[in-house]
């Protein structure tokens, strides 16, 4: 097997466990602002220890760098499906949302010293001009993770399972990044509760 294509699932699955970790945080902001801050603040004891966040800094690298590499071999393939069409455009996509999340966020923290908290998101996807940029950009981004997910997944399973089975479990994939992807924009958009911490209002 390729090295980089080897290396590039570890680093997969390393991101993927963290990505999980934090939609859930975000998702369990459904039961208030407070909630979300426990839970980040238990997150950020493990994923900011210095070496654990350089770790992940260097997976995030790494996936976006493999991942460009992988998709410019494939696409001179001379037959893609179309699942491997699904996932080298959705990793593309991800990608490009890793580039530019990580860089904003990790911008913020390290040179701005702002808090990356429940206020820094959704202020973007309440203020206008932000919000006409940012709502659909996280929408996406999680979406992109989720059909590259399904698709590599599926292909995966498909040998092994059956391309009917294979194919459920890639819905079932997708159609939870779909939910989780609303329901976050939902309650940071302030369909849950009315948000004005960011305003300096309690």
């Amino acid at each position: 097997m390729d090295k980089t294509k080897s290396l590039h699932r570890i680093s997969g699955i390393i991101i993927a466990i963290f990505a999980a970790a934090h939609l859930f945080n975000h998702a369990m902001a459904w039961y208030g602002i407070d909630n979300h801050r426990e839970i980040m603040e238990a997150l950020r004891k493990i994923y900011r220890q210095p070496v654990v966040e350089t770790g992940l800094l260097l997976c995030f690298g790494f996936q976006v760098y493999s991942g460009i590499k992988q998709a410019m071999t494939l696409r001179k393939a001379p037959h893609l499906s179309l699942n491997d069409r699904l996932q080298m455009y959705a990793g593309l996509a991800f990608a490009f949302f890793i580039v530019q999340h990580i860089g904003a966020v990790v911008g913020q923290h390290l040179y701005f010293g702002t808090d990356t908290d429940f206020y820094f998101a959704a202020r973007v996807v309440l203020e206008a001009p932000f919000k006409f940029y940012f709502i659909p950009y996280y929408f996406l981004g999680i979406m992109a993770l989720g059909i590259h997910v399904a698709a590599t997944h599926r292909k995966k399973i498909a040998g092994r399972v059956g391309e009917k089975q294979a194919n459920f479990h890639a819905w079932i994939i997708i159609a939870l990044a779909f939910c989780t992807a609303i329901l976050i924009l939902y309650v940071f958009m302030g369909g849950r509760y009315e948000i004005r911490g960011f305003l300096g209002i309690d």
